[in-house]
Parts: C-alpha cells; sequence; structure tokens
C-alpha cells in the first residue's frame, strides 16, 4: 500500500535489468534493503513478451509497494509501442495483479490516459502520471501547469522529471514543486531535476512538497539517481528546515 507525504519522502529503488535472471536479484535486494520503500519496475528494457512474467516474478520477491511502469521512446525510454499497445500492454499487467501503481505518460493521446486511470482505480491500484523532459527544463510556468494538469485528470501522483541545463534550472524545479504543493497540500507530488546539476532536488525535494525520490541499489533507470543508502542518510525534509 502507497502512503506518501513530503514530510518523510519516500525511497524508490529502481528494478531495470535485461534479462529475468538479473531482474529477480534486484527484486531480492530491494525486500532487503531497508533503505528501499518502494520499487519502480521498468519494463521496458526487457521483452515485451517478458513482461507478466516479469511482474509475477518480481511479486513473488518483493512484499513491498510496487510501481510498475513501461517506459516509451517517447518520454525516454526503451519501449517503442504505439498508443494502442501501450494501452493493451497496461491493462494485462493491471489484469494480472500486484501492481501498487501503474506509470501512465500524461503526454500520450487522452483516451489511453483514461483508459488506463480508470481501470488502475478499478484494479486498487494508484494511477500515477507521469511527464519527462530530457532535453531541458521547461518554465516555470510550464511545470506547475503540468503538475496541476495530472491532478486535474485524475491522478492519484504527479510525477515531472526534468533535464537541467544549469542549477537555476533545478531550482525552478524546486519552485514550481512548492508551488503546486501548497495550492494542493494533500495531493502526492514526485519530482526531480535530473543530471549533475539537478542532483541536490533528489535530497530536499520533500522540503518543496516532493513525496518521495529515486536511490539506486544497482542499476539506475534515469541520470543523477544517488546510492540509496546515501538518500537515506542525507534526506532533507521540511521538518529539517
Amino acid at each position: 500500500m502507497l502512503n506518501l507525504n513530503p514530510e518523510t519522502p519516500r525511497i524508490i529503488v529502481p528494478l531495470f535489468a535485461r534479462n529475468l535472471a538479473e531482474l529477480e536479484a534486484q527484486a531480492k535486494a530491494a525486500q532487503a534493503a531497508p533503505e528501499a520503500d518502494l520499487a519502480e519496475l521498468r519494463l521496458d528494457p526487457l521483452r515485451e513478451g517478458d513482461w507478466l512474467s516479469a511482474l509475477a516474478m518480481v511479486r513473488a520477491q518483493l512484499q513491498k509497494p510496487l510501481i510498475v511502469t513501461i517506459r516509451t521512446a517517447r518520454e525516454g525510454g526503451e519501449a517503442a509501442l504505439d498508443p494502442g499497445t501501450y494501452r493493451d500492454a497496461g491493462l494485462a499487467l493491471l489484469q494480472q495483479g500486484g501492481v501498487d501503481a501503474l506509470d501512465i505518460e500524461w503526454r500520450t493521446d487522452a483516451a489511453t490516459v483514461r483508459t488506463l486511470r480508470d481501470a488502475a482505480k478499478r484494479a486498487g491500484a494508484a494511477a500515477l502520471f507521469s511527464e519527462h523532459h530530457f532535453d531541458g527544463t521547461p518554465d516555470r510556468h510550464a511545470m506547475t501547469e503540468a503538475l496541476h494538469g495530472m491532478l486535474d485528470a485524475g491522478a492519484d501522483i504527479a510525477k515531472l522529471a526534468v533535464m537541467p541545463h544549469n542549477r537555476a534550472d533545478a531550482a525552478n524545479l524546486l519552485l514550481a514543486t512548492a508551488e503546486v504543493h501548497d495550492q494542493r497540500p494533500e495531493a502526492w507530488l514526485i519530482t526531480m531535476s535530473m543530471g549533475r546539476d539537478g542532483a541536490a532536488t533528489r535530497y530536499c525535494g520533500g522540503a518543496f512538497g516532493s513525496a518521495a525520490t529515486f536511490g539506486t541499489l544497482s542499476a539506475a533507470s534515469a541520470p543523477g539517481q544517488p546510492p540509496a543508502a546515501n538518500l537515506r542518510a542525507k534526506l532533507l525534509t521540511a521538518g529539517d528546515l
């Protein structure tokens, strides 16, 4: 069961593997690691035919909450899927069960977003809407509008990841997060600025309203993810200010 709160940000560890044996080892490590509060199963590095088996295997090893993600190429991932195939894969995963939150790419077509959102809620899973910018950082207004848009469209969790060109971009991501959090304090947000210039946002995002952050046990799923143990030792929250 998900329980997110920026006062005590949760650490999500990625399960990012190219074969089932490697994935099983990562799932066991996530289960054993006290610093791992949740895990994200990234299915796109695997063959599409292995996705359901991968979910079943991870669920057998992991008793912690699990976010399930198919990251498409248009959002920086490895799955070259058209919207219909993306929708059908998400529905199949939800039907199989074991999904605590389904990552739904916010910028895919609106009908697919609605279908997956409704199916997630019927399955008792959270609908996590996500938007990624690997080529830069939108202006602050565009970032706040994206987060509000996801929440207005029924997201249980709104996630925004951006790539900074400098530390000012990272600061703007934090300001956008704080603005939305101040206006909607009960909403669950997960935001981060990636890469070296954005690294600080992974440690201090909770102080600005981000309820979770990503840290690695082995393989990283995005640039700039620090070791989960380092995050646990150094997380800054609103209560620390």
